[in-house]
């Protein structure tokens, strides 16, 4: 297959899986900020690592299909960047929610959309980066 057709189909993957995660980490920050009224940093951070979790199963085995043991290196490097995804986030979170005055749901789009172009080009090249074939 055609390399720019393999990035296309790989940055494709990428974003349905996304879409999935986004409505993890969504459902389980609504669920704990808008109706159980939990802080909304806890609830960012927990609702991230869900979507997280999700994030790596299926990056891992569908849209880089990467080989290898599920506990590896490539688990570590995926846990560091999603922490630093998760710092960057809830940066983005503080600056609208709390300095921009954006209500909760809007404010938190805002950060997941920033966080995303940064994380599809980590995970290509740094975390799933080892070329196949």
């Amino acid at each position: 297959m055609d390399k720019k057709l393999q990035e296309l189909l790989k940055a494709a993957r990428f974003a349905i899986v996304g879409v999935g995660n986004t409505l993890v980490d969504l459902a389980v920050f609504t669920l704990l900020a808008q109706f159980l009224e939990v802080n909304v940093y806890l609830a960012q951070v927990l609702g991230y690592s869900a979507g997280t979790l999700n994030s790596y199963i299926l990056n891992r085995s569908w849209t880089f299909q990467a080989g290898g043991r599920f506990f590896s290196p490539t688990l570590i490097k995926f846990l560091v960047l999603n922490l630093c995804m998760l710092g960057l986030s809830t940066t983005v979170l503080y600056l609208v929610y709390e300095r921009g005055g954006f209500p909760k749901l809007p404010a938190k789009v805002v950060a997941t959309g920033v966080t995303m172009v940064v994380s599809f080009l980590l995970n290509r090249f740094w975390v799933f980066g080892k070329e196949e074939g």
